[in-house]
């Protein structure tokens, strides 16, 4: 007799072709409805999606109800968390992800304790970390359903492995977590067939997983009485009966050493739809939740830090507010784009009080330092590091002064080199209708600078602006066809409308290396789908006007121009092109950077359309290579189903599109080659050619039979959804940086990318430019006494990435987390901090792991991929 597992629950979308505050209003009496069977015995047992921030939202408003969910979860009856939100795995960082499970599990304690599971059913495909983060939280077990491949492992229970030797006990589940409705509202074959279908492929006849429940599903208030029946009517061959996750872990954990081991991340769509090409949805949205990432993981909280050293109390939760409103933001549909219109310009709502918050914040700290340091005048100019490492490329400030002419010097009297990349002339007098009645004494200058300056690492510099009487001139801007710029790194040549790049390590010329492509798109929010009647356009620069400056600091080329393309799909089947799409693009090189940066804006004006950046690598490989939550992967270019998918009974085209966080490489045995991006989360490769997906535009939630997704349309299956803002009318703007280097050194590029994402925050101090950020215009207050800021450390030299630095909950110890992006290679090394301080390895929660004593020696051993975290103990000088 085999005994199936009920295990009643819920899945609970925020939001998706509803809004967030539609879902709640149902959630407000789900809530009650669960509280209520529990309470009353209509359910032993109710998992609560894994998810705390909707039962967070219903404790705003019903207060009183917290006392009736601690008691349930305390009586192992309601089981919560350890997530805040449903995530995506693939497109956010994987700070984003371990703050999303502390946050969760910290509000669970809060409400009785967390259940320690992985549990994302239904994300779009499962990434490869993730066993080593849920060991890094002492979580043993997983339970996915998307991406599992059928030739993986023919059971659905098993160890998933990480590179690094983490392992979780895992089940895949069969058929969706709503698989269990059958049992629900199904007549008797119906029931049987269900049961005889999870019975297949189990390690056991005494453990068989059956979740009853779904999206939005209300309580099942009479499932006693169908277990009862259902019992009854199939007795001698199957046992129901009501379950949760961790007895039926329990017993699987007997069974353990049966069970295979499985590696890698799982995003196929063999038996269910993954949606590969999810990732280039909506990219407007995917683009601001990059940019507040970093800000929060690189700025903002190393920042608050600094301040903290210094005796500006930590806000932790001001932070954690703003990181609550972007988690909330990476629940997979949210994150992923595939809602309707309304829906998404809530998310984008969110996302507008996440960045105003975050870059106030920021504001906020950088000058309530630098205007209580004793040591800074009026017109000094302080400059932060917040990054680990030292940073010695020229970095980007505005300076305002009414001096025609400018020199910088630091606090040695020495001077600084700096170019001056542009100067605008601004009224600070009280307005007027007519620039007549503007008087000339009250103008002043804000100059653009880039500054070549080292940074310490972890610190601030302290720069002094002086006033000359004489003019200098800015760097000028020469109009021409055909322009060079260069730098130690590279030689960049735009001539006769192409691009020709020269690497100088090894004079190797990548001729005519730059385009754009431009297809159709008759998918839908969830997936790219070529047009039935599709027409591909090679997009070229000849056409282009041509500018450029140049200096020794920083050189620039800017192209201006437009394209046309077809207007729409039915223009694209008649061989039309009326719509012309004006860009821009600007491709710069700064000394002693090996980065060429491209930022390509695009008014986009045409519909049901993909555009793609194009790299003509000339490099001859079967695999790409891209970074993923805390490491890198090695992928197909050309996936071994892509001909015979259809035959097998696929759920959609295994088209060879990539999700990558910040980085796509290819590499030979002579040349690696990798684009950086800033919200860009899509890539490719065929033919030598690194695809780069800018964006793509859609009119529909959901399209059935794509020709790349046979069958029904995702999302709802009953309506057509038009969804007209994920057209992405207007004007885009992509940023991109090419990087061409001898060898492959993924940490190496990991920390290029830091520096290239996280310009230094830096404040002038002066009161002629009133509106240098938001709140520059009010009076602000000094602290009394700054302590001295304590650097800590620097990991310029470390072979590791930083991902990371904050403080712990108690802020008694600044945390900082490793890893090795490395599929193969171990790290061995020692690095030295400033001073001797206690130390501590700790996970990814905080707990301690080991303890170190006081030292100032710190010897590493990391194997490839894996994560830690080094906890230092602050010396707390009068803080606050």
């Amino acid at each position: 007799m085999k005994k199936i597992h009920v295990v009643a629950h819920t899945h609970w979308d925020r939001e998706w072709y509803f809004s967030d505050n539609e879902a709640f209003v149902q959630f407000s009496y789900h809530m009650d409805e669960v509280i209520y069977a529990l309470e009353n015995n209509e359910l032993d047992y109710y998992y609560l999606d894994g998810q705390l921030s909707i039962v967070e939202d219903y404790l705003k408003i019903f207060p009183t109800k917290r006392e009736n969910i601690k008691k349930l979860v305390e009586q192992n009856k309601l089981f919560i968390g350890p997530w805040y939100t449903q995530m995506d795995e693939f497109v956010v960082a994987g700070e984003s992800v371990v703050k999303n499970l502390q946050i969760g599990m910290s509000l669970s304690e809060d409400l009785g304790g967390y259940t320690s599971l992985g549990y994302l059913p239904d994300s779009f495909g499962q990434g490869k970390d993730m066993p080593k983060i849920y060991q890094g939280f002492d979580i043993d077990h997983a339970v996915f359903w998307r991406g599992m491949p059928n030739e993986i492992t023919s059971n659905r229970e098993f160890f998933w492995e990480a590179e690094d030797g983490s392992k979780v006990l895992t089940i895949n589940i069969r058929n969706g977590y709503y698989a269990g409705v059958a049992l629900v509202e199904g007549d008797q074959t119906l029931q049987k067939s269900t049961l005889d279908m999870v019975s297949e492929d189990t390690i056991s006849d005494e453990v068989v997983t059956l979740p009853v429940g779904g999206d939005q599903r209300a309580v099942d208030r009479q499932l006693k009485e169908i277990i009862a029946k259902a019992n009854q009517e199939l007795s001698g061959e199957y046992e129901i009966i009501e379950s949760n996750y961790p007895h039926i872990f329990n017993i699987l954990e007997q069974s353990k050493e049966k069970l295979p081991i499985v590696t890698g991340e799982f995003m196929s769509g063999s038996v269910s739809k993954i949606h590969r090409s999810i990732f280039s949805s909506r990219y407007d949205l995917k683009k601001i939740n990059d940019t507040i990432e970093n800000r929060l993981i690189f700025e903002l909280q190393p920042l608050a830090v600094m301040a903290d050293e210094m005796g500006i109390p930590y806000k932790g939760e001001l932070i954690d507010y703003i990181w609550k409103l972007l988690l909330k933001n990476h629940a997979h549909d949210s994150i992923g784009g595939c809602n309707t219109d309304k829906t998404n310009r809530m998310i984008m709502a969110r996302y507008q009080e996440a960045d105003q918050l975050s870059y106030s914040n920021v504001d906020y700290l950088v000058r309530k330092i630098s205007e209580s340091l004793v040591e800074t005048n009026e017109n000094d100019v302080v400059v932060f590091n917040t990054l680990p490492t030292r940073r010695t490329e020229p970095f980007t400030i505005k300076i305002s002064s009414k001096a025609k002419a400018i020199t910088l010097v630091d606090k040695k009297r020495q001077q600084v080199p700096f170019e001056i990349l542009n100067v605008e002339k601004v009224y600070a007098g009280e307005i007027r209708r007519s620039e007549e009645d503007y008087r000339e004494d009250l103008y002043y200058y804000i100059y653009t600078l880039s500054v070549d300056y080292p940074l310490a690492a972890f610190n601030y510099s302290i720069l002094q602006v002086k006033e000359h009487l004489d003019e200098i001139a800015a760097l000028a801007t020469t109009t021409t066809q055909s322009v060079v710029i260069e730098n130690e790194f590279y030689r960049v040549a735009f001539e006769n409308g192409e691009f020709n790049l020269t690497t100088k390590y090894n004079q190797k010329v990548y001729a005519n290396c730059l385009s754009i492509e431009e297809s159709g798109d008759e998918g839908d929010t969830y997936d790219y789908s070529p047009a039935y009647h599709d027409a591909f356009f090679d997009l070229t620069f000849k056409e282009a006007s041509v500018s450029s400056q140049i200096g020794k600091l920083h050189s620039t080329i800017w192209l201006a121009g437009s394209w046309y393309v077809p207007k729409n799909l039915e223009e694209r089947q008649q061989g039309l092109a009326s719509c012309q799409l004006t860009y821009q693009l600007e491709v710069s090189l700064k000394q002693d950077t090996n980065r060429i940066e491209l930022k390509l804006t695009i008014d986009n004006q045409a519909d049901d359309h993909r555009m793609r950046l194009v790299f003509d690598s000339g490099i001859k490989t079967d695999v790409s290579y891209a970074d993923t939550l805390f490491g890198t992967i090695e992928r197909l270019n050309v996936d071994p189903h892509i001909n015979d998918w259809r035959e097998l009974g696929w759920k959609e085209e295994p088209t060879e599109i990539y999700p990558m966080i910040h980085f796509a490489n290819v590499h030979n045995e002579t040349a690696s080659v990798s684009m950086l991006s800033k919200g860009i989360k899509e890539y490719q490769v065929q033919d030598n050619k690194l695809f780069m997906t800018l964006f793509r535009g859609v009119g529909f939630l959901g399209r059935p039979e794509l020709l790349r997704r046979p069958g029904d349309a995702s999302g709802n299956q009953f309506r057509y959804i038009p969804t007209p803002d994920s057209q992405l009318h207007g004007e885009l703007t992509m940023e991109l940086a090419l990087v061409i280097e001898a060898d492959y050194q993924p940490a190496a590029i990991q920390k290029n990318y830091q520096a290239y994402a996280i310009a230094p925050p830096y404040y002038q101090i002066q009161e002629i430019n009133r509106f240098t950020n938001p709140i520059k215009y009010f009076q602000s207050n000094k602290v009394d006494h700054l302590n001295e800021m304590i650097s800590y450390f620097d990991f310029s030299d470390l072979k590791l990435v930083v991902s990371s630095l904050e403080l712990s909950k108690n802020g008694q110890w600044l945390h900082v987390r490793f890893n090795n992006p490395s599929l193969t290679k171990s790290v061995s090394e020692t690095f030295e901090l400033s001073e001797d301080f206690e130390v501590a390895w700790v996970n990814l929660y905080g707990v301690t792991l080991e303890r170190l004593g006081v030292t100032k020696s710190i010897s590493v051993e990391m194997e490839p991929g894996e994560i830690k975290t080094i906890a230092i103990k602050r010396k707390k000088r009068g803080i606050n």
